[in-house]
């Protein structure tokens, strides 16, 4: 079977609601980081495992939109002063169909730049209960 190699350009971003509608062109980078604590118990018969919570965070990376029609920053930052804990629900998709659906609590975008360099803003997101919803396809 042929190695198939997917890159950032075959993920697609989509977040629910009104927060902009040109994500895609506007990120550099977004990862989704699923994490399980488990904790190891020594017994008298060997290892013992439990899992003791499921979390998930999202980190997106993005050109600033400030000013732009349907600007992610603003609908962030307006999310933020309005309801900070209200779910959004973001959704990748990769270009083999891989799916993957998840709420996160809005997080202020951060603002400045640096010389010649063009503007970015980081997010640090919190997956509400660490619940990602995947589809394999």
């Amino acid at each position: 079977m042929a190695t198939q190699v997917i890159t950032g350009r075959d993920v697609s971003l989509s977040f629910s609601g009104s927060l902009g509608t040109d994500i895609d062109a506007q990120a550099l980078s977004a990862t989704l980081t699923k994490t399980i604590d488990r904790q190891t118990y020594q017994t008298l018969d060997g290892e013992a495992y439990k899992t003791t919570n499921v979390s998930a965070t999202f980190a997106l990376e993005m050109l600033a939109d400030w000013g732009k029609t349907s600007s992610v920053c603003e609908a962030l930052w307006t999310a933020c002063d309005s309801a900070p804990d209200t779910d959004i629900t973001i959704t990748l998709v990769s270009a083999t169909g891989a799916s993957f659906s998840f709420p996160i609590k809005p997080s202020y975008p951060t603002v400045g730049g640096s010389g010649m360099d063009a503007q970015t803003v980081t997010y640090e997101f919190l997956v509400t209960g660490g619940a990602v919803t995947e589809t394999f396809s």
